[in-house]
């Protein structure tokens, strides 16, 4: 059985993206704080992490930066899943307002991550474990595996309510 170590990325830096009043997936361009870098750089010396076999990430560029770090301490290679990717807030991809992100997001914790309402447009949570899951399982070869991505997904696959930043949650991979 493959052992799955998720993390979550460091500590993000929204500063960039508020100041050039970037919207909707803009906010996926944050990279980490200096605080965020120590973080996975303190992370890279656990015990925990010294036999893992590959690293996987999220495509945004907080989870790549945690990655690469991640990557570079502990020499370890790194590849990018499309769909280690954010809980999608708008399956139409076209929300410009982060207040709705808030909105949808109430409605998706209310609800259990089931769609009520035939306006919810917002992707559900069986759809965030099955994409996570078939991620998974092209890995499921390895002993090891670093999954580096992001606090909603862990939370979707491992009940951790609050993924802190930087953290390893062990999960155990059944198909």
């Amino acid at each position: 059985m493959t052992e799955f170590l998720f993390i979550r990325h460091g500590e993000p830096d929204y500063t960039e993206i508020d100041k050039r009043k970037y919207k909707g997936f803009g906010n996926d361009l944050a990279p980490l704080t200096k605080n965020g870098i120590e973080q996975v750089k303190n992370l890279a010396l656990s015990k925990e992490l010294k036999d893992c076999n590959i690293i996987i990430t999220s495509p945004y560029t907080r989870t790549m930066q945690t990655a690469s770090i991640l990557s570079k301490e502990l020499n370890i290679n790194m590849l990018v899943e499309l769909d280690l990717m954010e809980w999608i807030p708008d399956l139409s991809y076209s929300y410009d307002d982060y207040s709705k992100v808030v909105k949808w997001r109430k409605q998706y914790d209310i609800n259990n991550g089931k769609h009520i309402n035939a306006s919810d447009n917002w992707e559900e949570k069986e759809s965030i474990q099955k994409r996570v899951k078939n991620v998974l399982k092209k890995y499921s070869n390895y002993s090891k595996v670093i999954v580096v991505t992001h606090g909603m997904v862990i939370n979707t696959l491992t009940n951790v309510e609050k993924p802190e930043y930087a953290k390893i949650i062990k999960y155990s991979y059944t198909s």
